[in-house]
């Protein structure tokens, strides 16, 4: 795989204090998704924040704490990513959701990386 056949997509998301769930939708283009990551801005909050991706209401990336996203250090750029492997050609909804409101903004970017067809 070469670096100039990856394409990436950037979401950012926001759950305002008080809240609990914030999504957005992007287009994720022809390929396969083989790796995800997060950063944060701020504070990581105490609780458990869930991230999913979605199609149609249907989990394409089950939802699991966001921080099991963060890039790790070291090795290889794509390998310092969370692995991944779904078809993409297709909208998504990127959601970020805690089962209790938030007591300060949280605001992260996720990153997509597209193995192009």
């Amino acid at each position: 795989m070469e670096v100039s056949d990856l394409e990436e997509e950037i979401v950012d998301l926001t759950i305002i204090a008080g809240q609990s769930i914030t999504e957005e939708s992007i287009k994720l283009p022809a390929g396969k998704c083989v790796g995800m990551g997060v950063i944060s801005a701020g504070a990581d909050p105490t609780q458990i924040v869930n991230l999913s991706v979605l199609d149609g209401g249907s989990e394409v990336v089950k939802a699991s704490d966001y921080r099991f996203s963060v890039r790790t250090n070291g090795g290889p750029w794509l390998g310092t990513l969370r692995n991944r492997s779904f078809d993409c050609n297709r909208n998504v909804t990127v959601r970020l959701a805690s089962a209790a409101n938030l007591a300060a903004d949280l605001t992260i970017q996720v990153l997509f990386v597209i193995l192009r067809d």
